[in-house]
């Protein structure tokens, strides 16, 4: 379907994820101008079909870098901003202000992203209303911890507060604690890089009891947009990116995402993701995302027109009805879910069998698409020439009679959570 691109405003996205790029090609093949602001990592985006835009530091360290890029964009019409990572939302709500008025967020400056966005407000509030979820201490010096040791139980499950400034240090911020030893090493190492962390309880069950609800709320407490889904894999494995992730009637999870989001009023998209426990089968909330899900494709392969349903809604486009969900649709995000099967297998959780049978189903694949084959063959090139480079400088070495370089810890929180440790955890 091609409608007029001049007819509706400019699709922005900041700092865009899997999810984004496959929202950008549906919006493309739909009329629509579509603008990314990319992070050096995700620059094999912009060769996609049809995109305009360029890469961008990280907003963190360049804020200025940002808000100059928006403005551009402003004079030149403007448009309306879609947050592809938990740093860009957080940016554009405390810069909202500056930001012209030619430029729509879903964001605004009255803190109600921000809060969904940090775990332990969000806990706060899941209490207030009487949301079941974890147990939960919030640990930002050593005095805190200590005063919570007798407390703890174990096993328990340690992450950031924010999670995106967790990663920013650690990689990936999220692990299963065993022992009070483990924890006082780990936390050691976070408070000594100033992290403030969780320690939360472990809900027993594997990654496939995680349920989630997407949804895009409307300014008037509608919902345009909403489907369920649930993880048959991540990466890393238990705690991570849902690497195949899957359609599925989640009532329960729909139902505690609408309590939630309802009584702070939220406006834009949000993932809800929540714990279904092994022996009691209540539901727990886990977290609360509030941008494009890196598995957004689920919403184009099960039939919802998600792409569109966001962008209008950010756009103020009337829509009808939501079409129905279908079940047992998959989105899967090849460039980690090697990875993630390379990891349960090894590990014999899983056989190739029950892997092969696990992609039936499968209708989008992120990154990989046969209609706009450029991004993929643009990240696979760079990381050939990686691979060659440091095989180079390896020989190169060996030639002059030194030994190869080695990768350097830069930093000691790096051991707590390995990108190869495979161990079987439950969030």
């Amino acid at each position: 379907m091609t409608e007029d691109s001049s007819t509706h405003p400019r699709a922005i996205f900041l700092d865009p994820n899997d999810g984004c790029l496959t929202m950008a090609r549906v919006l493309v093949r739909r009329g629509c101008d579509v603008h990314l602001l990319a992070a050096a990592a995700n620059s094999h985006m912009l060769t996609s079909r049809g995109v305009h835009g360029k890469v961008m530091p990280d907003p963190r360290g360049d804020s200025q870098a940002w808000l100059d890029a928006m403005r551009c964009l402003a004079d030149s019409g403007g448009g309306v901003v879609i947050c592809g990572s938990d740093a860009a939302s957080e940016w554009v709500s405390a810069n909202r202000s500056a930001l012209p008025d030619s430029i729509r967020t879903f964001e605004s400056a009255d803190g109600v992203h921000t809060a969904l966005m940090d775990k332990y407000e969000l806990y706060k509030l899941a209490a207030e209303i009487g949301v079941r979820a974890p147990w939960m201490h919030r640990i930002s010096t050593h005095t805190e911890l200590r005063a919570i040791d007798s407390a703890v139980t174990y096993p328990c499950v340690l992450k950031g507060a924010l999670g995106h400034r967790a990663r920013a240090i650690l990689g990936h911020g999220t692990v299963q604690v065993d022992s009070r030893d483990e924890l006082m090493t780990m936390a050691d190492a976070l408070l000594e890089n100033q992290v403030a962390f969780l320690l939360t309880e472990l809900v027993p069950g594997d990654e496939t009891a995680l349920e989630g609800a997407v949804t895009v709320r409307g300014r008037g407490g509608d919902y345009p947009l909403e489907y369920g889904r649930h993880k048959l894999r991540q990466w890393p494995p238990d705690y991570g990116v849902g690497s195949l992730t899957s359609s599925k009637s989640v009532p329960g999870t729909l139902a505690m995402n609408r309590r939630i989001l309802d009584h702070v009023g939220y406006f834009g998209v949000s993932s809800c993701e929540t714990k279904r426990h092994a022996g009691t089968g209540e539901l727990y909330l886990i977290e609360i995302n509030v941008r494009v899900p890196g598995s957004f494709g689920v919403a184009e392969a099960c039939g919802v027109d998600g792409s569109w349903r966001l962008y209008a809604t950010a756009a103020g486009i009337p829509l009808g009805p939501q079409p129905a969900q279908v079940d047992g649709r998959h989105s899967m995000l090849p460039d980690i879910e090697w990875l993630a099967v390379r990891a349960r297998t090894s590990s014999h959780d899983q056989t190739w069998g029950e892997v092969l049978r696990s992609w039936r189903g499968t209708r989008d694949f992120g990154i990989v698409s046969l209609r706009d084959p450029r991004p993929a063959l643009s990240m696979l090139g760079t990381m050939v020439r990686r691979r060659v480079s440091r095989i180079a400088r390896e020989q190169w070495m060996r030639l002059r009679g030194r030994p190869a370089a080695t990768t350097v810890e830069t930093t000691p929180v790096a051991r707590i959570t390995p990108e190869r440790d495979t161990r079987r955890r439950s969030a």
